[in-house]
């Protein structure tokens, strides 16, 4: 019954929020409950047996023992909240904030003094604060009263000002207008540029084709696979640039009379395996692309054109700013509309650039060292908000990039 009560009033010494620490007329600490331990830092029983000036900073110590062994040889009570504040050293070197309380006790013939102890360094923060406060209020409203007096002068000049700058203003509203007119007027300019140059590409490119497309057919009669394969890789990238070009076509019609919808019903399956074939002939030394299985039956009602232009700048991108074995992944979702996910794990797009990557001829500043133009997200998103689709897309730098599309299985005339 006797250890029950002990351990009852074990628990209860231990559960009090405030630190109560015991010391004998030696100084040392011969009990205290836990909060002193959490105050100061040190493990369960790590202080009994210590001296209490362990737990005062040193440049203290000799004025605490003084007033200690006085409190020894004429003992009272000094209860909390009557300025009995001091400084407590934490076992990490940390100068603590204290209060106490003190009391004292016989037993069994021996002097033991008892502190109760809190930290009070938030509130000395506070009441420096208030101090603080009120001496900086005191010149704010000297400061304020000066302020007020030029105010009223500043505010007759202001008045007058003001009628000059709505002037200015007006003017500088016009010049603003005329300004984007003209680069407005640019911008087409650089786009029938651009439409131009992309035309009279692509009457060589078709002769290339066509050389290529005869190099093959004499191949037939000797057949010599290097010359078979690289005239695939001609076809392959002949391909590609006219894709490119096409492109390029684009901003010119959706800059002016729109690009016309060509509706068709075609097997994801068939475009997804041409632009894979497509993209191999991109591929570094050690690259792959990995295709997660998918539904082959899935039908799409749509410009196979226009879904082939999103898909590719998308893979393509993904294949151009990775570096050699790495793998680029597709995923596919097709239920209530298409979900497609392609991952790289390439350069990624650094944070300040994040917000300009859907912008026309817009590139990154660690993609400037790689060739591209600029413009394939612009169009992949132009595509996207005509369908009724949209794309997202999440980066970290030298880490990788996901870009995520949504568009519906079929669309209407």
């Amino acid at each position: 019954m006797q250890k029950s009560k002990e351990v009852f009033y074990k628990i209860c010494f231990d559960s009090l929020l405030e630190g109560i620490c015991i010391a004998n007329h030696e100084g040392r600490i011969v009990m205290n409950n836990s909060a002193v331990e959490e105050l100061f830092g040190y493990e369960k029983g790590e202080l009994t047996g210590k001296e209490i000036t362990q737990l005062i900073p040193e440049a203290q110590r000799k004025i605490h023992l003084e007033y200690f062994q006085n409190f020894i040889k004429h003992p009272r009570k000094y209860k909390k909240g009557k300025g009995r504040e001091f400084l407590g050293l934490h076992k990490n070197g940390q100068v603590l904030d204290l209060e106490i309380g003190l009391n004292y006790f016989r037993h069994e013939g021996k002097f033991y003094a008892k502190a109760l102890i809190s930290e009070i360094s938030i509130r000395k923060r506070k009441e420096l604060r208030i101090k603080e406060k009120n001496k900086n209020l005191e010149l704010v409203v000297e400061e304020r009263e000066d302020q007020l007096i030029g105010l009223v002068s500043e505010l007759e000049l202001s008045n007058r000002k003001l009628k000059e700058e709505i002037k200015e203003r007006v003017f500088a509203e016009q010049r603003a207008k005329l300004a984007f007119e003209k680069e407005k007027e640019l911008n087409i300019l650089q786009t029938k540029f651009i439409s131009l140059a992309s035309h009279e590409f692509k009457t060589p490119l078709s002769g290339i084709m066509t050389s290529a497309s005869l190099i093959q057919k004499y191949n037939e009669v000797q057949s010599n696979p290097r010359i078979a394969k690289h005239t695939n890789t001609i076809k392959s990238l002949v391909g590609q640039l006219n894709n490119i070009l096409d492109d390029f076509l684009f901003l010119e019609n959706s800059e002016r009379k729109g690009y016309p919808m060509h509706l068709s019903r075609f097997r994801l399956s068939d475009l997804i395996n041409k632009l894979v074939e497509d993209a191999t002939a991109l591929l570094k030394e050690g690259q792959n692309i990995k295709i997660s299985p998918f539904d082959p039956s899935t039908e799409l009602q749509h410009d196979r054109k226009v879904i082939d232009i999103i898909i590719r700048n998308v893979l393509f991108n993904a294949i151009k700013y990775s570096s050699r074995n790495s793998t680029v992944s597709i995923k596919i979702c097709t239920q209530n509309d298409l979900k497609l996910v392609i991952e790289d794990q390439g350069i990624g797009i650094p944070n300040e650039a994040k917000e300009y990557i859907f912008d026309r001829f817009y590139r990154a500043k660690n993609a400037l060292p790689i060739q591209g133009t600029g413009i394939g997200l612009n169009i992949v998103k132009r595509h996207l908000q005509r369908i009724n689709g949209s794309i997202d897309v999440e980066s970290e730098e030298k880490i990788g990039t996901k870009v995520s599309i949504d568009l519906p299985l079929s669309i209407e005339d």
